[in-house]
């Protein structure tokens, strides 16, 4: 084959080559890629009400009908900023860097961006059936939060689990997207007795072992505080309860601190190491602490409450500013008489 030849053949060979990747490149431009469809599975159960209830606790007007399920996914929360020497802390240094930390503009910041996690996570609501069932389809595989609930109308829209009068919540992880994952769940009803309603009595203890009752003080307002020893933010609400007391205790205002620590010992042992300058009492033992808790639909503490003269309800769930500016509202709708 002599060169002229040659140079044809390498020519034709290099059009051949640049037309077939010019091809392929047009074909692979114009292919898309394949879509893998997202693995989901749908999560399913009932809710019922319990068969056995308190005797003390209101179920009038509670129905299924009332229920709103909610399912909420995993959010990454913020970390608190402990010291490095969190660790090596005794309980006392920890409640007092706590009660500071509390106190900071550093703990607004972690607060919102508290708030931001959980306004991004994803969150899936709905009412029950008429057979009392409920279902979330297209639920991706991942830690969850279920919660049933009915809502007390003082709650006014918000989802604020202290006001509910029907609870039930159960946490689950879903591995599996090829079956429905299944949840039933039985409702805990409990009181929440709120403004205007009669405050339910009870009789405390007091630390020279005299009792006394909340009917004791009708004729006044009454603020009372439910704490512990052990609960740092109780602690952390002495100054503000001290501060109202200084301001607007004595004649028309009675105020109580009511300690729910297992045994007596431990807050007579810290009042008298730091004294209160009101009342205090001791509901510790086990059944007086759970009948209180109930009639007033205590779940956490601190719970702090304003009864007014007429032994109703005035306000409720007060904390800093709000202990201030609840007394001094109260005091001034009603101009004491002579």
């Amino acid at each position: 084959m002599n060169t002229k030849s040659i140079l044809s053949l390498m020519l034709a060979l290099t059009f051949s080559l640049e037309a077939y990747a010019q091809s392929d490149a047009k074909e692979t431009s114009t292919t898309k890629p394949e879509t893998r469809k997202a693995v989901t599975c749908s999560v399913q159960g009932s809710v019922s009400m319990p068969e056995d209830v308190s005797e003390g606790i209101n179920t009038e007007g509670l129905s299924l009908d009332q229920v709103v399920v909610t399912l909420e996914g995993n959010y990454k929360h913020p970390r608190r900023p402990y010291p490095p020497e969190w660790s090596s802390m005794e309980k006392e240094e920890r409640s007092e860097w706590l009660d500071a930390f509390k106190k900071s503009e550093e703990y607004q910041d972690y607060l919102r961006k508290a708030d931001e996690a959980r306004a991004e996570r994803e969150t899936h609501q709905t009412k029950l059936a008429a057979d009392g069932t409920y279902s979330f389809e297209n639920i991706k595989p991942a830690w969850y939060q279920l919660t049933a609930t009915i809502m007390h109308p003082y709650a006014k829209g918000e989802r604020a689990l202290h006001l509910a009068r029907a609870h039930a919540m159960r946490q689950f992880i879903i591995k599996d997207a090829d079956k429905p994952f299944r949840a039933n769940m039985t409702l805990k009803l409990k009181n929440v007795p709120t403004p205007g309603d009669t405050a339910t009595d009870w009789t405390a203890t007091a630390y020279d072992d005299s009792e006394f009752t909340l009917s004791d003080f009708r004729g006044k307002f009454v603020l009372v505080d439910f704490w512990a020893t052990w609960c740092g933010p109780c602690r952390a609400e002495f100054p503000n309860l001290e501060a109202v007391y200084k301001d607007f205790g004595g004649e028309r205002l009675e105020m109580i601190g009511l300690s729910v620590d297992e045994s007596i010992d431990s807050p007579k042992a810290l009042l008298e190491e730091t004294p209160s300058i009101y009342r205090q009492g001791w509901i510790g033992d086990t059944e007086r602490h759970k009948t209180i808790f109930e009639a007033y639909g205590i779940q956490s503490i601190p719970s702090i409450w304003l009864i007014g003269p007429d032994g109703k309800i005035v306000a409720r769930d007060l904390r800093g500013e709000s202990l201030r500016e609840a007394v001094k509202t109260a005091l001034e709708a009603h101009p004491k008489t002579n």
